[in-house]
Parts: C-alpha cells; structure tokens; sequence
C-alpha cells in the first residue's frame, strides 16, 4: 500500500511598501488537490503602522477575503510589529485544527477555519461551508452555454465542493469552440481568468441542471466543441494599515500544503 505525499508549497510575494497600499496575488494550485493553509510570514523590512487597524496578510476566495488564512501584522489592532521576522505559527495560537489566535479579533487564522461549520470564525465570507481547505483546481467542463441575464454558463461533470461557493474567483482554460466576452475578451477562445462565480447548480439542490457555474460579467459565443477545465483562484492580499499614515512592507510568505491523488 501506498500513500501520495503532499505537495507543500511556500508562495513569497515582495512587496516593500504593501502597509501603506493593499496589493493583491493569485495561486492556482496543482490538479485534484485540495489546500490548507499552514503558515504565513512577513519579513518585515518597514514597521507596519496603522492607527485603526494594522496592515495584515489575507489568503481567501477574493481580495481582503480570509477564509482560508489570515495573519494581522501587529502585537494588538493598532500597535504593529517593528522590523523584523513573524511567523504566525509562532504565535500563540489555540486549537488544533484548525490553530486562531484571538488576543484580538482575527489576530491568526490557520488551516482554513472550523471544520464543517456554517460560516467561519475569524472569515469574512458567511455564505462558506468551511471544510478547513481550499477547493481542487482541474475540474473537467462538459459544456458552455448562455446562462442567466446572458452570462456563461459552465457545466462541470463533477460535484461541486460545498467549499465553492458565489464570489469565488476561477480560471477557465481550453473550452474548444467557446469564447468568453466581457473582461477576457482579449485572451482568445475558450479562456477567462480570474472571474467571479455570480451563481452556481449542483446536482443536490437541481437535479435537472446538475454541477454548474456561471462568470461575473461575461458574454459566451460558441457553439462549445469540447474539453476544457475551471481552476481554482486563490487570493492572497497584502493589506494595507487603516487610519494615521499607514506605513510596512517586506517579504510575504505563504505555505499551502496540498492533498491528494499524484497528479496526471
């Protein structure tokens, strides 16, 4: 017998100035493997300032979003961490898993939040039926159609994970035969990258229209050929301070320990 070894992944982002301008990264992870959040560091080369509330690093399902991760850059919400390493797993944390640390509201969040909870503690998006983990990339299309109001409609021929949920941003890649108008237009048939879920079918709450999603703003010319496969868009944000002269920045990392069958 044999097991698959995760595959554990640091994301750096460098980002000198991010305390004083929120900026935004995106991580699509491996095929079939879904993600958990272990740590995230800041090596702060600016002390992080802000007199309401610290600069913070956010990992979720789109931008300031926390529903998989979160690390607030200071030792209470307005007195931020000088120059320096900080690591959130060093931190004092509770629970195992997932591990928070509440001195102060949503200090750390790690390991995606409570498992099977409605909602998450700490996470910011109340429609998420946590399951401590971030969807699977690579889900296999069947079909594109025009949906509601004219958007697309994307088929998919599995079962859509409780985790995804409406607002989760994904990539759509190698549709043959479709083309994604609104803002992809430019990337050419059968493509569209970081678009928002407006309003998603499954099989358990539509049996006629099972396992579908529809894209934020898009037109969809075809007719569908075949192929094709949504990924999964995970956002990291490096967020600014609020109130004062909000003032940080360094290197940001963030681990993901991915879980699943070896890829194809």
């Amino acid at each position: 017998m044999s097991l698959d070894v995760p595959d554990t992944v640091v994301y750096q982002f460098a980002d000198a100035t991010f305390g004083a301008t929120t900026v935004t990264h995106f991580i699509v992870g491996p095929r079939g493997k879904v993600g958990y959040v272990r740590d995230i560091e800041a090596d702060a080369v600016a002390a992080f300032v802000g007199t309401t509330t610290v600069p913070e690093i956010d990992v979720g399902i789109a931008s300031a979003d926390f529903t998989y991760g979160r690390y607030r850059l200071g030792f209470s919400a307005i007195l931020g961490y000088p120059i320096g390493g900080w690591k959130a797993s060093n931190e004092l944390w509770i629970g195992n898993p997932p591990r928070t640390l509440a001195d102060y509201a949503g200090h750390v969040v790690l390991d995606g939040g409570p498992l099977f909870a409605s909602g998450i503690s700490g996470g910011s998006f109340g429609t998420q039926l946590s399951q401590g983990r971030i969807a699977a990339s690579g889900r296999p299309i069947i079909n594109v159609i025009n949906g509601t109001s004219n958007v697309a409609r994307v088929f998919l021929r599995d079962p859509i994970d409780p985790q995804i949920v409406v607002g989760q941003l994904v990539n759509v890649r190698g549709a043959s035969g479709a083309t994604f108008g609104g803002p992809t237009a430019s990337l050419g048939a059968g493509y569209a990258f970081n678009v928002a879920i407006s309003a998603l079918s499954t099989s358990a709450n539509n049996p006629a229209n099972p396992n579908y999603i529809e894209l934020t703003g898009t037109t969809v010319g075809g007719p569908y050929t075949g192929g094709g496969l949504v990924d999964i868009v995970t956002v990291v944000t490096n967020k600014a301070g609020v109130g004062g002269t909000p003032a940080g920045g360094g290197t940001q990392r963030v681990k993901i320990e991915w879980v699943g069958a070896t890829n194809p």
